[in-house]
């Protein structure tokens, strides 16, 4: 499939993911001339028709999302049987990928991914659009943190299907809700229960249920309750735990109404009035019964007997009136009263332990990671609170102090503040680049940044010395004490030898200058003595450095000029001979750390030139230079070669000693040459 185009638009450049039912790739959109990610449907799902309609339904759904935080759709089609999803290419990472390398992931930063991820979710169920496969898997962490969710609403195509593809479960049982373990129709609650799964994961560094197979962890989402995040992971706060237990609520009438409001409740989260709040629990959520309250009912009251006379007249019969008694209620007070005092004192004196709360003396646990302090403060029966405070001295995640001090007398139950470190608060890395090198490393230690490494590179724009890159990036979030810092920097225009081009042909002369990248000027001259069209002379000398794109001259011959012929001239002395010695010199780096450059400087004198720079330039390994030098009669050359500043060698070669050893020389370097 690499380098098919799809659609005639979609050319797959390599494969990015292979999932159960479907494998990914990387393309290239050649109308927009941007990457897009093509997912292609495995072959074994091409022939089930109800598959294609609800997959093709459910995905073009999903193309009316418009959210930073979802994986934008942007085409879904059919070519000759391969039916292809066209999304968003987002270079990062899986939530399961990034877990797996950072085992559980702190409370701040796992609330800052899934709070984007709820904001997406949030608007997917106002379009009416369920996920119903939330797991980390399908959760994207690009390289700049954002976190997108990806595959809305092809989970409802694959569970509907009549292919049962195992690989396609087992990635997302351990975050599936009870109602889709058990087959029910999921809802924008089961959504919210997966939340939960992949955020109990994250805080924890493992899933809610384990089993040995897909049916086993099934049942557990349908039975068990979960461990409590907390005992896993007491760094976690109470808020958080209950935003964990309260998504993964066996019964979705116990859950968040909405992800609008999961997301309210986790912008809270933090908030020191909430990290301590009672915890969280399903039963707890229950509705209250209507209790039974009995009527009153008021006493009987007495009827009037009717007495009947024998002449038929009704007559009244009168009971007769009970004397008053006078209740004296003050004394019935004052004997209650008395009989309650003499009770408590009684309690008091037979049962202290009653009424008694325990002190116990605050631990000294300053210094100690939380995780101890707080076993050794919960051992002694004290509630404890955390509050994160920054730390120049102490390392991140120890106590730096609490409250109330160590060896105060407290009751039992007494809440003790712990006040544990962040490390040293961090600051902005100022931004050097642009800088000449002694500035940028005078502004850094400024700074408090106290490790600082340097490399060279060649750079055509930026003239020696300057900063051209940095790490870590200006505005990174750094501690300037605990920062190593890397600065790359200009050692100038790149620079170039000049070969010995004498008696080269103009073509040679080209191929040098092409690769060399250099720019040649030819001239020409007459000559009795060189071929013509081969080089007569050049400037600059052999084997002189010269930066690149620099111009040399070259002189060629155009063979020797017709003249008439003249009478030979008087017989006269011939003029006494030059002499060329060329000096193999070689400068070794007697340096521990290579990479630190050091400056070459050869400075030479000769028939033709006084205090002549042979070549000026910075090294970092031994390196052998070539210097010719022509003496006349009676003459002498010398060379005097400096390494960072320092006289390192020097030479005085006299006109005799190059005549008398001539004959040698040009012996020794005919055998060198033949052994090359």
């Amino acid at each position: 499939m690499i380098g098919k185009r799809v659609s005639g638009r979609y050319k797959l450049l390599e494969v990015i993911g292979d999932g159960g039912m479907a494998i990914v790739y990387r393309a290239k959109d050649l109308i927009l001339d941007r990457d897009v990610a093509v997912k292609v449907l495995r072959s074994e799902f091409n022939k089930d028709e109800d598959f294609i309609r609800r997959f093709k339904r459910e995905a073009e759904s999903a193309t009316s999302l418009n959210h930073p935080n979802i994986v934008s759709i942007y085409d879904v089609g059919e070519d000759e049987e391969i039916y292809f999803i066209v999304m968003e290419y987002v270079q990062g990472k899986t939530l399961k990928q990034y877990i797996k390398e950072h085992g559980k992931i702190s409370v701040e930063e796992s609330l800052h991914i899934m709070k984007q991820i709820v904001s997406g979710m949030a608007v997917a169920h106002d379009h009416g659009i369920i996920h119903r496969d939330i797991k980390p898997h399908n959760i994207l962490i690009t390289d700049n943190g954002t976190a997108k969710l990806t595959d809305f609403g092809i989970a409802l195509a694959i569970t509907s299907a009549t292919i049962t593809h195992t690989n396609s479960i087992l990635g997302s049982v351990h975050y599936f809700s009870p109602e889709q373990a058990r087959g029910g129709i999921a809802n924008a609650k089961s959504d919210i229960y997966s939340f939960g799964a992949v955020l109990y994961e994250m805080v924890t560094g493992r899933v809610p249920f384990v089993g040995d197979s897909p049916v086993s962890v099934a049942l557990k989402h349908l039975q068990e309750n979960v461990i409590e995040p907390r005992r896993l992971n007491p760094e976690i706060p109470q808020s958080v735990e209950n935003i964990v237990l309260k998504s993964l609520a066996k019964n979705p009438l116990k859950r968040y109404d909405s992800a609008d409001e999961l997301l309210s409740d986790m912008n809270s989260a933090l908030d020191p009035d909430r990290m301590y709040e009672q915890k969280w629990n399903e039963e707890s959520e229950e509705d209250e019964k209507t209790k039974y309250i009995p009527p009153i009912v008021a006493p009987p009251v007495e009827t009037p007997v009717k007495k009947v006379e024998a002449e038929g007249e009704e007559v009244k019969e009168k009971k007769p009136e009970k004397p008053k008694k006078k209740r004296n209620w003050w004394l019935i007070l004052l004997l209650s009263l008395l009989l309650l005092g003499g009770a408590g004192i009684a309690a008091f004196t037979m049962m202290p332990s009653i009424f008694y709360v325990e002190e116990v003396s605050v631990p000294d646990v300053a210094g100690e990671e939380y995780v101890d302090a707080f076993d050794s403060l919960r051992a002694e029966g004290l509630e404890v609170k955390r509050q994160e405070v920054f730390d120049p001295e102490i390392e991140e995640g120890l106590v730096v102090r609490q409250d109330p001090s160590p060896g105060t007398k407290v009751k039992q139950e007494a809440i003790v503040t712990l006040f544990v470190s962040k490390g040293p608060e961090k600051e902005n890395m100022p931004d050097v680049e642009g800088y000449n090198i002694e500035d940028a490393k005078e502004r850094l230690k400024e700074d408090g940044f106290s490790q600082i490494n340097i490399n060279y590179e060649e750079s055509d724009s930026e003239p020696e010395g300057t900063v051209l890159e940095q790490s870590p990036d200006r505005d990174e979030k750094v501690t300037p004490a605990e920062t190593e810092v890397t600065l790359t920097v200009s050692s100038g225009t790149p620079t170039v030898q000049v070969e010995n081009l004498i008696g080269a042909s103009e073509q040679d002369v080209k191929t040098f200058a092409d690769n060399a990248g250099l720019t040649v000027e030819f001239s020409k001259e007459f000559s009795d003595t060189v071929e013509k069209g081969r080089v007569i002379s050049q400037n600059p000398s052999p084997f002189r450095q010269v930066e690149k794109g620099a111009t040399i001259s070259v002189v060629l011959s155009d063979g020797p000029e017709s003249v008439e012929e003249e009478p030979p001239p008087a017989e006269e002395e011939p003029p006494a001979e030059d002499r060329t010695v060329t000096k193999d010199i070689e400068v070794k780096v007697d340096k521990k750390d290579k990479r630190e450059p050091v400056t070459v400087r050869i400075v030479y004198s000769d028939k033709n030139a006084s205090n002549e720079v042979f070549v000026e330039e910075q090294i970092t390994d031994k390196k052998k230079y070539k210097l010719p030098l022509t003496i006349g009669e009676g003459g002498s050359a010398s060379y005097v070669v400096y390494v960072n500043g320092q006289e390192e060698e020097s030479e005085t070669i006299n006109y005799d000693d190059v005549k008398s050893a001539s004959g040698r020389m040009s012996r020794d370097d005919q055998e060198g040459d033949d052994g090359d």
